[in-house]
């Protein structure tokens, strides 16, 4: 006679099995953040290389983050198209001005891969760009989610004081993915009408010369502090609170970003970004009175 499992038996199987699930499922999830989070270290790195190969072939000039119109005005507020003839019915022909020099397009070349901009572990903000228009045929809006550190707008890359430490691609716009378009973070403010290039000049004498947005608001201590360009309640913390950044040197590595979340008690000198809240939203930038703080090229970190 074949002898079945009791009622008893069979229930401590399922409990057992149960509490084995609970033990395991965030060890998985886990592992699944931990995969995200080296193919989004690699693909920062990739991103990285490619500037790296795009100045010896420029000059040592580094990627612009705009383009200027015909007139001489500079498209440094506009989201800029990804790829830059993705739209079939432009909002603006400025816009397709702009964007055909964005780095985000510019460096296709040296990566040959449009999805690379996209960071595998945004998930909480997914939507496309404002002045969205149908999708030209055989054309595909990509996502983006890097930020590209705007102060390098046409610098050239001899003058950056510390390469190691200079952050060139950043998760500064926040958790989210914007479709068919890209935003530099922090920005060049170029309000010009005439074809001057915009080029980072450190605050001197001449007041704020190629400047960033910025605010009066004073926030003690060495600097204070400016918004940068993001979604509103959208985490700066990608993984582990923190981002995977690349730097001008072209390495990759993760940075912790809003180890406190008082306003007034994040590190200048380390953290780029104050003004958290609950979730990892960082509401401003420090800043010099001019330019973000760790953002600035000619920046020596070892003060």
């Amino acid at each position: 006679m074949k002898k079945a499992f009791t009622l008893i038996e069979l229930l401590v199987v399922i409990a057992i099995i149960a509490i084995l699930a609970a033990i395991l499922f965030p060890v998985f999830a886990q592992a699944k953040e931990s995969a995200k989070a080296a193919s989004d270290l690699s693909n920062t790195k990739q991103l990285g290389l490619a500037v790296a190969m795009y100045i010896t072939d420029y000059d040592d000039v580094m990627p612009l983050s705009h383009g200027v119109a015909g007139t001489g005005q500079h498209g440094y507020n506009y989201h800029k198209y990804v790829p830059s003839d993705w739209a079939a019915t432009p909002d603006t022909p400025l816009r397709v001005t702009f964007s055909q020099t964005f780095i985000m397009n510019t460096i296709q070349p040296y990566v040959k891969n449009y999805q690379i901009m996209e960071e595998p572990g945004m998930q909480l903000w997914k939507r496309p760009i404002s002045h969205v228009g149908a999708t030209a045929a055989g054309k595909k809006a990509y996502g983006t989610s890097y930020a590209y550190n705007g102060f390098l707008n046409g610098f050239g890359s001899s003058g950056i004081n510390v390469v190691a430490q200079l952050p060139l691609w950043t998760e500064s716009n926040g958790n989210r993915i914007s479709y068919g378009g890209g935003f530099a973070s922090p920005a060049l403010f170029c309000n010009l009408t005439n074809f001057s290039p915009c080029v980072f000049v450190g605050q001197g004498s001449a007041g704020c010369v190629g400047g960033a947005y910025a605010s009066a608001t004073s926030h003690g201590g060495s600097g204070a502090m400016y918004q940068p360009f993001d979604s509103p309640n959208s985490s700066f913390w990608i993984y582990k609170k923190g981002q995977n950044w690349a730097f001008a040197d072209s390495h990759a590595k993760f940075r912790r970003v809003g180890a406190t979340l008082s306003p007034n008690d994040t590190d200048w000198r380390t953290d780029p970004f104050t003004g958290y809240n609950s979730i990892g939203n960082a509401g401003f930038y420090w800043y010099d009175g001019c330019h973000a703080w760790l953002f600035r090229p000619t920046y020596d970190f070892s003060i």
